[in-house]
């Protein structure tokens, strides 16, 4: 029986890359990110909805099996003020929460910061998941935990009203390459990091030697190459030059594969915010086949 899924917060398509490897039919996106939506459709030929979820009404979530949510960070993100769910940018996901017990989906996926636990909308979400008789698991998943080169924590939720889900499986597999210089190819000096940047920021800046064994990157923000403290890490190359990742190698890091493409009209620093955005579609997998096992 193929399940029918909606990807709120939908960004480029993680959890539809993810899906297409199992019998889920992603029957709506929502997401109000023009150039997501443009990417969106040039990977998946669907044009996500804009509508604003602030206010979507009832009548306009379409009933389905299964829901993914991955909802702005900004509001319990270390790095952030924390407001929680007092920050404007909360308020969307709070009224997805609130027509859950109503719509009462077979499954619910939740991605966030892991500061996201103990949050005050975190009680909420399981407090409601709770009064609508769902069963919930939280896991924390990090690329690392795939073999990948590169930190990147989330915390992910996942309930459903199946009985049958046992909620214990299995570790992780460490299927990818070890080596961090496996993925970077690009050689375009328009990565390049000035002179300039790199001696007033020297002491904040993550730099990393690909060729190092053991070398890792870490987590990549929608900030990075704008934001230079903890945004994201740099290659040093052998020339000696400095260079940022590009949006194309972190989409590997991420495990989108070598076919998705942000679309060419799509400004460099917005891709840069987009993949910054984005979740790690090993994860997901991971959740649906291993917890779930919508194999």
């Amino acid at each position: 029986m193929t399940i029918q899924a909606l990807e709120f917060y939908s960004g480029i398509g993680a959890f539809a890359r993810a899906a297409a490897g199992f019998n889920i039919d992603v029957v709506e996106a929502f997401d109000q990110n023009q150039w997501a939506n443009v990417s969106y459709e040039a990977n998946f030929r669907h044009k996500p909805c804009s509508r604003n979820l602030d206010s979507i009404p009832e009548q306009g979530i379409p009933e389905s099996d299964l829901w993914w949510m991955s909802p702005p960070c900004t509001p319990f993100s270390r790095r952030g003020k924390q407001k929680d769910g007092e920050d404007n940018r909360a308020r969307s996901f709070l009224h997805l929460i609130d027509f859950m017990t109503i719509k009462r989906p077979r499954y619910i996926l939740v991605e966030n910061v892991s500061a996201f636990i103990g949050s005050n909308v975190h009680g909420l979400l399981l407090a409601r998941l709770n009064q609508a008789g769902y069963r919930y698991a939280e896991y924390q998943l990090c690329s690392s935990m795939f073999g990948v080169p590169m930190l990147r924590p989330r915390v992910f939720i996942v309930a459903t009203l199946d009985k049958d889900v046992a909620f214990n499986p299995s570790p992780p597999q460490k299927t990818e390459p070890a080596g961090l210089i496996d993925y970077l190819f690009e050689s375009d000096d328009s990565l390049n990091c000035s002179p300039e940047i790199l001696s007033r920021y020297e002491a904040v800046l993550n730099i990393v030697d690909p060729k190092k064994p053991g070398s890792y990157l870490i987590c990549f923000t929608s900030g990075y190459q704008r934001c230079r403290q903890a945004s994201g890490s740099l290659i040093s190359e052998d020339s000696g030059t400095t260079r940022f990742v590009s949006p194309a190698e972190i989409l590997g890091l991420l495990g989108f594969g070598s076919d998705y493409r942000i679309p060419q009209s799509v400004p460099q620093a917005v891709a840069y915010k987009l993949v910054g955005n984005s979740v790690d579609v090993r994860a997901i997998k991971y959740l649906l086949s291993e917890v779930l096992q919508l194999r």
